[in-house]
């Protein structure tokens, strides 16, 4: 997959180019989805994001990173099953299954949907992030649609897709709806990265100053460092994932520090708010993303490893923003 800087209004104009098709579906929320791109990229065209310049971070990091987070959780709730459901349509299209995918699950679509609405509101202004979340937002929601079009053409006596594969009508819908996503997925973790990268290094040096390089500073960074090996994957697969190896070996040794730290104060960890159960979701991460990397070594990984490694950390990061230190300060 290319690693370049995605270009989601010219994107969005393949979309729009290719409406005919999508209108062949027969499917009354894709022509809608496609009315809502058209408006969006005509708001990209008019520059309305000048009249609200972004402002540096001068309000503290934690506060900055809650605004963060809606975007984190809304590309965390949607990335897996748009990977699974990918897969599994790719699968059907090809011939090798006959189960149809998985559909979207709506409330992970609604997790975008309250970033959307409520990012903007919050402090400060960022506009190209909220723009590359409202884009994410409507390919998921056409991808999605997709997903439903081949689930309702797959229920039929006289499938399309069973009866003639990839030179089905719907498989060019298909494979255009997964690449814009993708497209879309990367240009808004870039947003979201070029922001956390410095945020997560002012919180950790204003924890260092009050705490030193304790059990709350490993707390923190040990997550911080999972972040580039699932960045890594989810742009490859797992013929290709070797190459994220070096990003799991720096988790590793930050895991150990953790570990280190956790375990050499059992009384003050077990007094931290949700800290033992942060542990244990980090240990299971840590067992996931070490059998995926031994099994792309080996050559011997599977379809689905990737998602599962991406869940472990999803739930990870969320029991990690749930932990409280304050009882220790």
């Amino acid at each position: 997959m290319s690693s370049g800087p995605a270009k989601p209004v010219s994107r969005l104009r393949g979309l729009l180019l290719a409406a005919p098709a999508w209108a062949a579906l027969a499917c009354s929320d894709v022509e809608a989805l496609q009315r809502q791109i058209s408006e969006r990229l005509q708001q990209g065209l008019t520059s309305t994001d000048k009249k609200r310049p972004e402002e540096p971070d001068r309000l503290p990091p934690e506060l900055v990173l809650n605004k963060l987070r809606l975007y984190v959780d809304c590309v965390g709730a949607t990335r897996v099953p748009v990977y699974d459901a990918y897969r599994e349509g790719a699968a059907a299209f090809a011939g090798r299954t006959r189960v149809p995918p998985a559909e979207i699950p709506p409330e992970a679509l609604g997790e975008c949907d309250k970033a959307e609405r409520e990012g903007p509101l919050l402090k400060p202004p960022q506009p190209a992030l909220e723009q590359a979340a409202a884009v994410y937002n409507d390919t998921s929601k056409v991808f999605a649609a997709t997903i439903d079009a081949v689930r309702e053409d797959m229920s039929q006596k006289s499938s399309s897709i069973e009866e003639d594969g990839e030179r089905s009508p719907i498989y060019n819908n298909f494979s255009d709806a997964y690449r814009a996503w993708d497209e879309s997925r990367r240009a808004l973790e870039e947003q979201i990265a070029a922001r956390q990268t410095r945020l997560d290094a002012a919180v950790l040096a204003a924890i260092e100053a009050r705490a030193g390089a304790g059990l709350e500073w490993h707390t923190r960074n040990v997550i911080i460092q999972a972040k580039p090996y699932v960045r890594c994957i989810g742009d490859h697969d797992e013929f290709t994932a070797g190459v994220c190896e070096a990003f799991h070996g720096a988790f590793s040794t930050a895991y150990a520090e953790f570990r280190a730290a956790y375990d050499s104060d059992p009384a003050a960890a077990a007094a931290v708010f949700w800290l033992p159960q942060f542990a244990e979701s980090l240990a299971q991460y840590a067992a996931a993303a070490d059998a995926l990397t031994q099994a792309i070594r080996a050559g011997k990984a599977r379809s689905g490893e990737i998602s599962a490694v991406v869940q472990e950390y999803g739930d990870a990061v969320h029991d990690g923003e749930t932990v409280n230190f304050a009882r220790l300060r």
